[in-house]
């Protein structure tokens, strides 16, 4: 006899909830009926999955384990069911990646237009390193993605919808001054975005096509906390300054005027190709309106790429 996903359903809101009592309730059923289930599942997997001492239900090793892909099971059998909303791009859910910069700059205002526009979206929001939003892309693992690193794969569409607006910064109590080199800022502590990273590749490639090593570089995985670490005089960073207005604006930082100048790179919005439309072109178009009101993005058309 075949595992049945009513079997799973039931052993997870049992092991969720902490006993049969609580999942009968949850899941509208008799005690009865969740035993029997958790029997038969017990039975087909040849294990027990609870403990069953002086009415403790914690669970078992194997029921640990089981427990984890109960999870997932759930979660297909659950995009399983929405698969027919997958049919219009913006009717269901939406997985949508985005970089920490376009987080910081303003993404709730993007989703609070998105909202607006399209009543029944649900919205899963990824925040990470371009590199891995883009490996997520690859994977199908999300819908649309704002971020500076491409694919090159055939199933996902890339707009370029401008150039990042990026400095090298420092509080000036560290780096007074504003005039830089690869020279003068080898010695100082440099603070990149954790690897792997086009934040790090770039900072570490400015340096080197000077044919310099800095001596010390560290990173970070949240661009928040590298804020405060340059802010604290920690260390220099390349980041966008619309993210530290407020920095700024108080004297905790200020931006670098750096020879060469940085390279900056692409900002893009990638989706799925089957999920290109009307839609995704908006999202295309507020994404790029958002990012260039912040700062954070010098436009294509005012760019030139």
């Amino acid at each position: 006899m075949r595992l049945s996903l009513q079997q799973i359903e039931t052993f997870y809101w049992t092991a969720r909830l902490g006993g049969f009592h609580a999942a009968a309730r949850h899941q509208h059923l008799t005690q009865p009926t969740i035993s029997a289930r958790i029997q038969e599942l017990e039975l087909q997997l040849g294990a027990q999955l609870f403990k069953r001492d002086r009415g403790n239900t914690g669970l078992t090793v194997v029921g640990q384990d089981a427990l984890v892909q109960a999870e997932r099971i759930l979660k297909l059998a659950d995009e399983f069911a929405r698969v027919a909303e997958r049919r219009d791009p913006m009717r269901g859910l939406l997985r949508l990646g985005a970089n920490e910069s376009t987080a910081l700059a303003g993404l709730a205002g993007l989703l609070t237009q998105l909202k607006a526009a399209y009543a029944g979206l649900r919205i899963e929001i990824t925040v990470d390193v371009g590199m891995e939003l883009s490996r997520k892309m690859i994977a199908r693992e999300l819908d649309v993605a704002i971020l500076n690193d491409s694919s090159g794969v055939p199933h996902v569409i890339e707009d370029t919808i401008g150039a990042s607006n990026l400095h090298w910064v420092a509080s000036p109590a560290l780096v007074r001054k504003r005039e830089v080199t690869p020279q003068t800022l080898a010695s100082l502590p440099v603070i990149t975005v954790s690897q792997p990273s086009s934040n790090h590749t770039l900072v570490i490639s400015w340096f080197r096509n000077a044919g310099v090593e800095p001596e010390n570089v560290s990173s970070c995985n949240s661009l928040s906390t590298m804020l405060q670490l340059v802010a604290a005089g920690h260390g220099v960073a390349v980041m966008s300054p619309a993210i530290m207005k407020a920095e700024i604006e108080s004297g905790l930082i200020h931006t670098l005027i750096s020879k060469p100048r940085l390279r900056q790179q692409k900002y893009l919005v990638a989706h799925q190709v089957e999920r290109h439309g009307s839609g995704v072109d908006m999202i295309v178009r507020l994404t790029r309106d958002m990012l260039a009101r912040s700062g954070v993005l010098v436009p294509r058309r005012a760019h030139g790429d």
